[in-house]
């Protein structure tokens, strides 16, 4: 059955192969990008393609979260990808701009709050409501042991938090809510290093987010669908 699905932060990275994975797979894709004007590797999909829709939509702005949920009337799926890792992830607190944690947290925290609250009455309406926060394992609070990536990780593990609740909240309404670690992969975020590549990570994921199941409310997954190995 083809799904009608939204992917945030569609332009590049793991998004836009989560995007590709799903187009090959015969779904409607709503891409959201800040910038559609300047997302090459998105409009050479959308050249491609008459199931994509290229949105603009910036998930830190109330008008443009507002008006590209206006222009939907149902969604199966919801997305959160967008996600800002906005330090070098090796700086000590004190020599940390707190610019960065107010930064991390208006996207990957109070962004993605936002997509829900405007996107959960267009969902209620589709077949079996998904919706997908893009997490990290930077987020996991039960084995942390190094300062590394403060405003990143803590906005991640916020965004757990944010996970459970929703789940909760959300749980009556049929809308099925999980937190999803990508990986490690090779992005602007992950480095060369990253043992993945986006298309590994946004296959899986397609894979995963196609298969979820109520049972699966309220919990943190890795990209196969399984409970994440170091748990919250």
């Amino acid at each position: 059955m083809s799904q009608r699905i939204l992917v945030t932060g569609a332009n590049r990275g793991i998004g836009l192969a989560i995007a590709t994975a799903l187009l090959e797979g015969g779904h409607t894709v709503f891409a959201g990008t800040r910038q559609p004007s300047n997302s090459p590797e998105l409009q050479s999909l959308a050249r491609s393609s008459d199931q994509l829709t290229i949105l603009a939509l910036d998930i830190t702005s109330d008008d443009s979260v507002a008006h590209a949920s206006a222009g939907l009337e149902s969604l199966d799926i919801l997305v959160n990808n967008a996600g800002l890792f906005p330090e070098a992830g090796t700086e000590k607190l004190a020599a940390m701009s707190l610019d960065h944690f107010r930064a991390a947290f208006d996207t990957n925290v109070v962004g993605v709050a936002r997509m829900i609250q405007a996107f959960a009455p267009i969902l209620e309406k589709g077949h079996h409501p998904r919706i997908v926060n893009i997490s990290s394992g930077a987020g996991r609070i039960s084995d942390k042991n190094d300062f590394h990536y403060y405003a990143y990780a803590t906005s991640k593990a916020a965004l757990n938090m944010l996970t459970r609740a929703i789940a909760a909240e959300y749980a009556p309404s049929g809308i099925t809510v999980v937190a999803l670690d990508p990986g490690w992969v090779k992005t602007r975020m992950g480095g060369e290093n990253a043992p993945l590549s986006t298309e590994d990570s946004g296959t899986a994921i397609g894979r995963t987010l196609l298969a979820l199941t109520p049972a699966q409310s309220g919990t943190f997954i890795d990209r196969t669908g399984q409970p994440t190995r170091h748990g919250w």
